[in-house]
């Protein structure tokens, strides 16, 4: 029976393949700019972080909204026990301090460091009971995880973290099934408090009680050089979303070449407490990669349907997914494209440094609504796995006739603390 649920999951992926017809690979990360930007490495003997930050928005376009900045200290402390009969526990700590280095006006202190009152806070991010007995995991509580609706956007000072019940197996080689649900949400991107995890149809903007998301995914890295996953989220009383991806890395004597592709779908459904929805949205991507360090991407997204692209938890799956723009922005009918360059100095004796310049156009279908562009210039160096700093600033031209153009800088420096 086993060989038979392998057979149909590989045969069901190879026709998401073909139609699909080029198809990213996520072993290379080249999903969005966005994450790589905001990419969490699970460093599993992690102990303990340090972190600090430094946030400025200039808002040159409007004459109502005010400039804001803010400058944080934080981090986390995390404990596992040993398993025992294939179980451990998990909890962390994280807290986020003001330092008192803020302005005296709140309107003019950035909160998307702080909590709802921008203010320093501490909160248990992580808790959980893990499950493993052979090519099966149950991973049950508060955790962080990242899937194409829902991720951890590790670009301020705390990433998101979810409350989920999540079931993965990995019986059939080069596959990984998981099933699970997820009902709450804590972190800088869930909307009413970083500190607290949040009911996710409260963070998608409902009142109204629901069951959360249940989930399916398929993931499929059994050829060379191909990937290949299925996403289904059941959003009770909300959406159904299927989220389709693939990839193909190719290497030549030139450079090496990654293909992407994806599709995304939902519409309403149950209660429908958010209303019609009603979203089409595809995309291409190519990345190359030379062996003297130079990397160059483009990416197209366009969004089709009555409501545009559709929203997520956290940064988001689109290829276009900039700093500060997505294409679920527009909220309508609409496309981006970016285009761009990285280079890692390796090659030049820097080990761990890496510079990038991204240029994003993000428009509706009708401009007069929405047209805005956006050039991010980042940088990060790592020296080994302790520490890491990464800056990130985005500049932001708005071509419609509000003219509410804004530039935003941000530094994020950490310190990791290895197990023994």
């Amino acid at each position: 029976m086993k060989l038979s649920l392998c057979s149909i999951a590989v045969a069901t992926l190879l026709c998401t393949s073909l139609m699909a017809e080029v198809v990213t690979e996520q072993s290379i990360e080249i999903t969005t700019v966005r994450g790589i930007l905001g990419k969490v490495e699970p460093l599993e003997h992690t102990t303990a972080q340090l972190r600090a930050g430094y946030i400025d928005l200039n808002m040159k376009g409007s004459s109502t909204d005010p400039d804001s900045d803010a400058f944080a200290v934080g981090g986390h402390v995390h404990l596992d026990s040993k398993r025992w009969y294939g179980i451990m526990v998990g909890a962390e700590g994280y807290f986020v301090e003001d330092m008192g280095l803020q302005s005296d006006n709140p309107d003019k202190v950035n909160g998307d460091f702080f909590d709802d009152g921008k203010e320093g806070f501490a909160t248990l991010s992580q808790a959980f009971l893990d499950g493993k007995w052979g090519n099966t995991e149950i991973k049950i509580g508060r955790q962080m995880i990242d899937t194409p609706h829902a991720d951890s956007d590790d670009i301020r000072m705390m990433p998101n973290y979810f409350m989920a019940y999540l079931l993965t197996n990995t019986d059939c080689e080069g596959l990984t099934l998981t099933l699970g649900q997820v009902d709450q949400m804590a972190g800088w991107e869930n909307g009413v408090d970083a500190k607290k995890f949040v009911p996710v149809e409260k963070v998608m903007g409902s009142d109204e009680k629901t069951n959360g998301i249940y989930l399916a995914s398929a993931i499929y890295e059994g050829f060379d050089n191909l990937t290949l996953q299925a996403w289904y989220y059941d959003i009770d009383d909300i959406a159904d979303v299927i989220y389709l991806e693939a990839g193909y890395e190719l290497p030549t004597e030139l450079a090496t070449f990654t293909f992407g592709a994806q599709y995304d779908t939902a519409g309403e459904r149950g209660d429908e407490v958010l209303g019609d929805i009603d979203s089409q949205t595809w995309g291409v991507s190519l990345e190359a990669a030379f062996e003297n360090g130079l990397m160059l991407l483009t990416a197209y997204n366009a969004a089709g349907g009555d409501t545009g692209a559709f929203g997520s938890l956290g940064g988001g799956p689109f290829f276009t997914s900039l700093e500060d723009q997505t294409l679920d922005a527009v909220g309508q009918k609409g496309d981006a494209w970016i285009a761009g360059a990285g280079y890692d100095f390796a090659g030049l004796g820097l080990d761990g440094l890496n510079v990038g310049v991204v240029y994003g156009h993000f428009a509706a279908d009708e401009s007069d609504d929405y047209e805005t562009a956006e050039t991010d210039i980042a940088a990060e160096y790592a020296i080994g796995e302790r520490f890491t700093a990464t800056l990130a600033y985005a500049l932001i031209d708005d071509k419609t006739d509000a003219d509410e153009d804004y530039d935003q800088f941000r530094i994020i420096l950490n310190y990791n603390f290895k197990a023994l």
